[in-house]
C-alpha cells in the first residue's frame, strides 16, 4: 500500500521545504537538465539550502549553494544582499570594494522598505513611483535603477524615461552595462543590445550574458561566433545541459521532410467544448499549414454555442472532403474525447496521429517538422514543440517535463519552463524527455497502440496527457521535445488567470495531484530512471 501522501502545495520553495539536503540536490541536478538556472530558481534552492543547519557538513549542498549564489551573482552583480552572501561563500577582495560601493549610494532604509514592500505585494506602480523618488534624490543609485529595470523587464518593455536620469559611478558601469544588454538581449531588442556588447569587456562575462550574447548573434546571422560563446558560456559551467543541446543544433541545420505529408498517412484530432470563437481561429491556423493529405476530425463535447455551425462553414469552405465532425451530446470530458479519437477506426490505418487543442495558432510547417523528429528516432512513441504564450516578447508557457522528486509518500513533476520566460531561442533544439505540452503533439501509430487510452481519472481535464507520456516513457518510448517549432497557445495567458479560476478548478487541479499520485505509486522506481542525473 501507498504510504500516506505528503500533501506539498505547489511552488517550487514549498517544494524544497520537504526535501532533505541529499533530495535537494538531486532536485537541482534534474531541474539543471532541464533548464539553465536563473536568479528566481536559484534563490528558491539558496533559501532551503541555508535554512538547514546541516549544510556546514554536507560537501554536495555546500557544492550547490555555492553554484546557485555564483548564478545570482550574474543575474544580479549589483545586489548588495546577493554580493555579501558570495562574498561570505568565496571571500574576495573586489566583491569587498564593490558592496562597499552599492552601500553609499544606497537609498535611505525607510524609503527602500515601504518601496519593497509595495513590489513583494505587486504594486509595481506605487513601488515604481518610490523608485523614481529615490532616482532624483539619489541619480547614482544603483538599487533604484535596477528595480525600475527589473519593472520593465516584466512588461517586457525598453527602459523607460527614467534611464536617462540614471548616473552610474565610474566603478560599476561595467556591471550596469551588462545588466543593461542582459535586458535589451533577453527581450530581443537586437539594435540595443548589440551597441552595448560592442563596448563591453568580453573577457570576464558569466554564462548567462554569454548565452544571450550567443543568441543574439544567431539572429544576426552569424552562427560561428554564435557557436563559440556558447562553447565559452559551457566551458565557465559544464552543467548547462540545455545549453549542450543547442550547441548541437547549431551544428546542423534542421530541415522538415516534407515529403512525408504526402507519403504517410495522417490524422489531425481536436475536441473542443463551447469555444467556438477558438475554435474557428484554430482551424483558420490548420487551414494555413502544409498538412499534406492529413484527415482531420472535431469533436465537439456537448458544444452549446454555436460550433457546429461555425465548425460546419469552415469544413465546407476550407476543408471539403476531409474534415469529419463529430458532435456528441454531453461533454464528456478531455481523457474520454481522446479516447474517443483514438478508438477510430482512421487511427489504426494512419502512420501518424497529430492532436491539437481547439486554441492554438501553428507554424507553417508544423506537421512536417514533427513528423520528420519522429522519423529519426524510431523508438520515439510522440513528439511535442515549444509553447508560448501570445504576444510580444515571446514568453515560454509550456516546454518539457520530467519528474522532480520520486518517494514512497511524494511524486513530483518538474517545472513546465524555466521562471525567466523569455524566448531567448536557447530552448530552439530536439531532445529526450518525459512529457511534452498536450495542446500540439503527434504520436506514432504503435504508441497509440500500445498506450491507446487517456486515463479516465484525470476527467474533466488536466494531468492525463502528462500521465499518458509517462505510461508511454514506461513503455520503453522516447518522448521528444522539438524546439524548432513554435506553438502559440491561447489558453491559460492571462496575468490573473489563478485568482480568476473557480475553487472547483482548483480542487480538480489539486485532486488530480493525489491522482498522479496513486496512479504511478508502484512505478516508483522505474519514475525515478526518467529523472535528470
Amino acid at each position: 500500500m501507498p504510504s500516506p501522501l505528503a500533501w506539498v502545495t505547489p511552488g517550487l520553495h514549498q517544494e524544497l521545504a520537504h526535501l532533505t539536503l541529499d533530495e535537494v540536490c538531486a532536485h537541482l541536478a534534474n531541474y539543471s537538465g532541464n533548464f539553465t538556472l536563473d536568479d528566481v530558481a536559484a534563490i528558491a534552492y539558496i533559501n532551503r539550502l541555508f535554512s538547514d543547519e546541516n549544510i556546514s557538513t554536507h560537501a554536495g549542498a555546500k557544492s550547490a549553494l555555492l553554484q546557485c549564489t555564483a548564478v545570482t551573482a550574474q543575474f544580479a552583480p549589483l545586489d548588495e544582499s546577493v554580493l555579501q552572501l558570495l562574498d561570505h561563500i568565496t571571500p574576495s577582495d573586489e566583491l569587498k570594494k564593490r558592496i562597499s560601493l552599492l552601500k553609499r549610494i544606497a537609498p535611505p532604509q525607510d524609503l527602500r522598505q515601504r518601496a519593497q514592500n509595495h513590489f513583494s505585494i505587486s504594486n509595481n506602480a506605487q513601488g515604481e513611483r518610490l523608485a523614481l523618488q529615490i532616482l532624483k534624490e539619489l541619480p547614482a543609485c544603483i538599487w533604484a535603477a535596477v528595480a525600475l529595470l527589473r519593472g520593465d523587464y516584466d512588461e517586457g518593455r525598453m527602459p523607460g524615461g527614467w534611464l536617462a536620469s540614471f548616473k552610474c559611478i565610474p566603478p560599476l558601469e561595467p556591471f550596469w552595462q551588462q545588466i543593461l544588454f542582459n535586458h535589451y538581449a533577453a527581450l530581443g531588442f537586437r539594435e540595443q543590445a548589440m551597441e552595448i556588447w560592442e563596448k563591453m569587456d568580453k573577457n570576464s562575462l558569466g554564462s548567462h550574458t554569454l548565452n544571450l550574447a550567443a543568441e543574439a548573434m544567431y539572429a544576426e546571422g552569424d552562427r560561428g561566433t554564435a557557436s563559440s560563446l556558447y562553447m565559452r558560456s559551457l566551458k565557465k559551467d559544464p552543467r548547462q545541459i540545455p545549453v549542450r543541446y543547442r550547441l548541437e543544433a547549431l551544428s546542423e541545420s534542421f530541415v522538415p521532410d516534407r515529403q512525408l505529408l504526402e507519403s504517410r498517412k495522417i490524422n489531425i484530432y481536436l475536441y473542443s467544448w463551447n469555444k467556438a470563437d477558438f475554435l474557428e481561429k484554430t482551424l483558420r491556423s490548420l487551414a494555413g499549414t502544409n498538412i499534406g493529405n492529413a484527415r482531420i476530425t472535431v469533436l465537439l463535447n456537448g458544444c452549446t454555442d454555436d460550433s457546429l455551425e461555425r465548425v460546419t462553414g469552415i469544413r465546407d469552405t476550407l476543408f471539403p472532403d476531409r474534415l469529419e465532425i463529430i458532435s456528441l451530446p454531453v461533454n464528456v470530458g478531455a481523457p474520454a474525447a481522446r479516447n474517443w479519437l483514438v478508438a477510430l477506426p482512421g487511427t489504426r490505418e494512419a502512420d501518424y496521429t497529430a492532436f491539437l487543442d481547439d486554441d492554438v495558432d501553428v507554424e507553417e510547417n508544423w506537421l512536417a517538422s514533427l513528423m520528420t523528429v519522429l522519423e529519426a528516432h524510431p523508438k520515439a512513441g510522440v513528439a511535442g514543440c515549444k509553447i508560448v504564450n501570445p504576444g510580444t516578447p515571446r514568453r515560454y508557457q509550456y516546454l518539457y517535463r520530467t519528474p522532480s522528486v520520486v518517494r514512497d509518500d511524494l511524486i513530483r513533476i518538474s517545472l513546465d519552463t524555466p521562471p525567466m520566460k523569455h524566448d531567448t531561442g536557447l530552448y530552439d533544439f530536439i531532445r529526450p524527455t518525459a512529457n511534452v505540452m498536450g495542446c500540439c503533439h503527434v504520436f506514432r501509430r504503435q504508441a497509440l497502440l500500445d498506450c491507446p487510452t487517456f486515463d479516465l481519472r484525470f476527467s474533466p481535464s488536466q494531468m492525463d496527457d502528462v500521465a499518458h507520456d509517462f505510461d508511454l516513457a514506461l513503455k520503453g518510448y522516447e518522448i521528444l521535445y522539438c524546439g524548432h517549432v513554435t506553438c502559440v497557445h491561447h489558453q491559460n495567458t492571462g496575468k490573473n488567470f489563478i485568482q480568476a479560476q473557480s475553487m472547483n478548478q482548483l480542487g480538480n487541479i489539486l485532486g488530480n495531484d493525489v491522482k498522479f499520485f496513486h496512479k504511478f505509486w508502484n512505478e516508483r522506481e522505474k519514475l525515478r530512471q526518467l529523472m535528470n542525473k
